[in-house]
């Protein structure tokens, strides 16, 4: 979780549009497979959790949390997901931080039951800017100043193709990409995308 964390950490910070597309291109060069491709998925929004939902980190906090201060804190920063990332009181040596692949794979799979103690458990080991990467992962919309557009650019510039080949092929394409890593890396053939599936712009 910290290299995406320190990533969407920056992105945060740099407001130039050429600037955050080299932070993402440097994320994908330097990050193994298949954590690239999550963020890749997290950055385009195409990661959705049925059972995490935005009620659940509130409350989850309300549980740790006094909720007057709670609610002052939230009305000051403006934002659930980094509220609760500053003020959760984790608990020292609580574990190995999890790292992306794990919360991702867990959040597609745990069950309503078990998902509340899974993400506080999280929280405990976390450091405050990789619980406001995980909270994000888990509220959707990462509001970072990464449009998917953007995010699709880095990949063309990585993969040294046009924007338009990525698009074309982009709706036939899961998470995490590992196809598209291994032909962007010239270590695979071009991801075998359906015709019916391509995108092809009218104009």
């Amino acid at each position: 979780m910290r290299a995406f964390s320190e990533l969407l950490e920056r992105l945060t910070f740099t407001p130039q549009r050429g600037a955050k597309l080299r932070l993402i291109e440097a994320y994908l060069a330097s990050t193994p497979d298949p954590d690239r491709g999550w963020a890749l998925a997290a950055l385009t929004s195409g990661l959705t959790f049925p059972n995490a939902k935005r009620s659940m980190v509130r409350d989850l906090a309300l549980e740790r949390v006094d909720p007057v201060l709670f609610e002052l804190s939230r009305e000051y920063v403006g934002d659930t997901a980094e509220t609760v990332a500053l003020i959760w009181p984790g608990v020292p040596a609580a574990g190995a931080e999890p790292k992306l692949d794990e919360v991702v794979d867990r959040l597609r799979t745990a069950g309503k039951t078990e998902i509340r103690a899974l993400v506080a458990s999280w929280l405990d080991r976390l450091s405050p800017s990789a619980r406001f990467a995980c909270l994000k992962l888990i509220t959707g919309g990462l509001r970072v100043g990464v449009s998917a557009r953007l995010a699709k650019q880095a990949v063309a510039n990585f993969a040294s193709v046009d924007i338009q080949h990525i698009e074309e092929i982009w709706h036939g394409l899961q998470p995490p990409y590992m196809s598209l890593f291994a032909w962007a890396e010239g270590r695979g053939p071009e991801p075998d995308v359906s015709h019916s599936l391509r995108f092809h712009p009218l104009m």
